[in-house]
């Protein structure tokens, strides 16, 4: 059983003349979805409509059963954990505030202290439970706001740009902590998540969303993106670039530059260009294959 699916997902903006349009969506239990693509074409629209949060056209079916406007959307959204972009403020000391959000949740009082013992544990916050919300960083707050969204027992997490303004390890540790959430639990639970570190999020995602001015380019697995295409998209630089138009002038090779990169399409593995670039006497400093990321489609 699917823990969401959303067929002919349409919303309407009159005034700015966009719409986002999306034939099928369907999030898998136990899923990691990445929603990807330039801002401004539909990304949180999109997360907002599926966490409840917006109204959409279209026929949606959450956990199994089909829902309108006319469904008991309070009872609903208990089960869809969702955490925007900006996290509301915490008042008071961060263990107070779960506390009283298990109690809320009606975990008995005897099993509090052992629920978030275990939970704080998992996302490595034991240190920080006493500390206040001004006392953290932006990594750990969005950590204890996902602590908090758990000890509700989602089975649909919607999370909206979590890596934006964080560094790099801490990205990989929350997603990191997503992954290794799927395999602990008891339960089935779907994740999908809107980011703009593509790679970060590929490394951990089982399929891929990309959008283009609020139409879907490419909806699938991230194994099933280089079988959409007949050629193979890598991004490279080298410590020397005056011969580079000789190497890459050659039938059916492309280039273009992109930032201090350059995007070359060619019919040739991965194995093979790089042989190329070698025996031609260059210095590779950074080479990339973006034949199965979502990147290949930001330039086309």
């Amino acid at each position: 059983m699917n823990l969401f699916q959303g067929d002919a997902i349409i919303k309407k903006f009159p005034r700015s003349n966009f719409q986002l349009e999306i034939p099928q969506l369907i999030l898998p239990p136990n899923s990691i979805t990445g929603v990807v693509g330039e801002n401004g074409n539909g990304k949180t629209t999109l997360l907002n409509i599926i966490a409840g949060e917006a109204a959409g056209e279209g026929t949606y079916q959450y956990f199994g059963d089909q829902v309108d406007s006319s469904s008991d959307w309070l009872n609903l959204k208990n089960e869809i954990g969702f955490i925007p972009q900006r996290i509301p403020r915490w008042y008071g000391s961060l263990e107070q505030n779960l506390i009283l959000k298990a109690a809320m949740e009606g975990v008995p009082a005897k099993e509090i202290d052992d629920k978030l013992d275990g939970l704080l544990d998992f996302l490595g916050l034991q240190k920080y439970r006493h500390l206040k919300w001004t006392e953290i960083s932006t990594g750990y707050r969005l950590r204890f706001e996902l602590a908090r969204i758990l000890l509700g027992e989602p089975r649909l997490l919607v999370l909206d740009e979590p890596l934006a303004n964080l560094d790099i390890n801490t990205q990989q540790k929350f997603l990191s902590d997503l992954k290794d959430l799927l395999e602990q639990k008891e339960y089935s639970i779907a994740v999908i998540l809107s980011s703009q570190q593509l790679h970060e999020i590929e490394s951990v995602a089982d399929q891929m969303l990309f959008l283009r001015k609020g139409k879907a380019v490419y909806s699938g697995s991230i194994q099933g993106i280089s079988e959409t295409e007949v050629s193979n998209i890598y991004e490279i630089q080298l410590e020397d670039e005056e011969n580079l138009a000789a190497i890459l002038q050659t039938e059916g090779v492309t280039y273009q530059r992109v930032g201090p990169y350059l995007q070359v399409t060619t019919s040739q593995s991965s194995s093979d260009f790089i042989s190329t670039l070698i025996q031609s006497g260059s210095n590779i400093r950074y080479f990339r294959n973006l034949s199965n990321s979502t990147k290949r489609f930001f330039n086309n």
